[in-house]
């Protein structure tokens, strides 16, 4: 038995450190981009031929949805960390409707905002949870679709700091696959989107989800008239 007071790590706190090293590596099985890839297209279709959509990808990672996305229109592939980014950029060099940019999204998704900037499809696949987003990410997008990853908060080390984080988001320190989806859609509603659960796939470790979201005039969707 380990004392709580030693430098000694559980073995669950050790198999999480390895997990956290091969998400950070971009390793397939933990990243599920076969998975994430198959989504993508049963929600999206079948590629337009005038490629007319507009694309934010958050997370871009080493570009593997970059590169399907690419195929639907145009798309901003955000990346931070340097070393990735260099390996996106030249995993996308040949495609022209891809720009790339090296900034935190989770702060440059504000700008974005500022500058009403719109989208067909926003993607948030972060390394961690994407709570900071929301509200607000939904300013991005009038009518069209939002891919969310969330990391299974059981399987994860749930000490006091991620506890009070999912509680101050959720309601809760361990919300399920239903709360958290409920959640999504009430954020939606902050800024009168209308969003419905389109597919949900679960990895393992993550839960990977679609929404339909549909801007809604606040007087309609609630029944009230304007005195």
């Amino acid at each position: 038995m380990f004392d709580e007071k030693s430098n000694d790590k559980t073995y669950r706190a050790i198999r999480h450190d390895i997990t956290r090293k091969k998400q950070s590596e971009y390793c397939d099985t933990l990243h599920h981009p076969n998975q994430k890839i198959n989504q993508i297209k049963k929600t999206l279709g079948d590629a337009p031929s005038n490629k007319d959509l507009k694309i934010l990808e958050l997370f871009a990672g080493q570009g593997n949805l970059t590169k399907v996305y690419s195929e639907y229109g145009s798309v901003i592939a955000n990346e931070y960390k340097s070393s990735v980014f260099d390996i996106l950029k030249d995993n996308v060099k040949e495609m022209s409707l891809v720009s790339c940019n090296r900034v935190d999204s989770f702060l440059h998704f504000h700008q974005l905002i500022s500058d009403k900037q719109k989208f067909d499809v926003v993607d948030i696949d972060p390394y961690g949870f994407p709570n900071r987003f929301f509200p607000d990410v939904f300013l991005l997008i009038e009518q069209g679709v939002m891919f969310v990853t969330m990391p299974k908060p059981y399987v994860n080390i749930l000490n006091g700091i991620t506890q009070t984080h999912l509680i101050s988001y959720y309601g809760e320190y361990n919300p399920n696959q239903e709360s958290i989806i409920k959640r999504i859609v009430l954020w939606g509603l902050c800024h009168w989107r209308q969003v419905e659960l389109i597919d949900c796939i679960d990895c393992k470790s993550i839960w990977r989800f679609s929404f339909s979201v549909k801007k809604v005039k606040a007087t309609e969707y609630t029944g009230v008239k304007n005195r």
